[in-house]
């Protein structure tokens, strides 16, 4: 679920954030913008079927694998900590049945 695409990087200067990655940065956010305003949407069925399955999946690889998870169940207990992650975070998550 990460982009292939994302950019990491240590500079010596900020010289090379203001002069190169912020203006990329708002070119790609002004493609992406255009992109979005000249897409037609796709309501069908199928791939609104297609979009629910995804979203599913994705809370429940996050609610899995979600660092902060352990941190709520210390400060609140496992049942606040699993309805929190499970039924508001990621409240397309599939529940462990265990």
């Amino acid at each position: 679920f990460f982009s292939k695409q994302m950019i990491f990087g240590r500079f010596d200067t900020e010289k090379v954030v203001h002069e190169e990655v912020m203006p990329a940065f708002q070119r790609y956010v002004q493609t992406h913008y255009d992109m979005v305003l000249n897409t037609t949407p796709d309501v069908s069925s199928k791939r609104t079927s297609n979009v629910l399955d995804r979203q599913a999946a994705y809370d429940s690889y996050s609610a899995e694998r979600d660092p902060a998870t352990k941190m709520f169940e210390a400060m609140f207990g496992v049942d606040w900590s699993e309805g929190f992650v499970h039924d508001f975070l990621f409240d397309q998550s599939r529940k462990d049945s265990s």
